[in-house]
């Protein structure tokens, strides 16, 4: 294969080093190594790489580590400078545009869920704008899909203190049945709101998760149950699932996640 002109290999090396020593301390020997480089050209990258701060070296064991004070400096910029629900508009976007019903993103206020995006769907019967409403975590896709990642503690004591009040027939009202929900939602990785919050609406959502791979909110499709059928909720559970992935890459979190 034909090397890109454009890249700067010298660069790209450096970047390839920097992900290595992120991932686990490295000598000058190890890193030569990993890269297929001489000892001599594995220091210098080190070195160049201490000299800007991204990496430190630990004196008792001599191996170099990531310099938290930079991660930490690096991570405060982006977040004081970044609006993150406004730069999920393009997967947003991606996924409605490929399945054609409104989507949005949603985080966790409390015992409810807050819509912060939204974009609406392109048929002519669809659900209402969800900018900026409120609903209970239990009966939405939404909510199911960050409480079902939330720590073990804090999603039980999260469903302790819940008031669990039908909103339709098809709402969850025991705190057993929500349990059983949540550990359904982890295994596919996607949750669904089988018109639990209004007959003839169905919902499916996946988690997104940022730098320090927490769970800070989800990404969800909603549309009429007629389209939105129970035979494809997998087809579109799995579509969510792939784009929530994604753009939880995008603000950092790790690929195996």
């Amino acid at each position: 294969m034909t090397e890109d002109p454009n890249i700067i290999q010298s660069l790209s090396r450096g970047l390839e080093a920097l992900e290595l020593v992120a991932q686990r301390s490295m000598t000058p020997k190890a890193l030569a190594s990993a890269l297929g480089v001489d000892r001599s050209t594995a220091y210098r990258i080190l070195c160049t790489l201490a000299a800007h701060g991204f990496v430190e070296r630990d004196p008792l064991s001599e191996q170099y580590i990531v310099s938290s004070r930079k991660v930490f400096a690096l991570s405060s910029t982006i977040s004081a400078d970044s609006n993150w629900p406004t730069l999920a508009t393009p997967w947003l976007k991606q996924l409605r545009d490929e399945l054609g019903e409104a989507v949005s993103i949603a985080i966790l206020q409390g015992d409810e869920v807050v819509y912060v995006n939204h974009l609406p769907s392109l048929e002519a019967i669809t659900v209402g704008s969800l900018m900026g409403l409120r609903r209970p975590v239990y009966v939405s896709a939404v909510g199911k899909a960050i409480i079902a990642f939330l720590p073990a503690a804090e999603c039980e004591d999260l469903i302790d203190r819940l008031r669990l009040k039908p909103m339709t027939s098809h709402t969850i009202t025991s705190r057993e049945a929500l349990r059983a929900e949540l550990a359904q939602v982890r295994r596919q990785g996607f949750a669904v709101d089988n018109e639990e919050t209004f007959l003839g609406v169905r919902c499916v959502a996946a988690p997104l998760y940022d730098h320090t791979n927490q769970v800070i909110a989800s990404m969800g499709l909603s549309g009429p149950a007629s389209r939105v059928t129970s035979e494809r909720l997998a087809e579109i559970g799995a579509r969510v699932r792939t784009l929530a992935h994604e753009f939880s890459l995008s603000l950092g979190a790790r690929r195996d996640l």
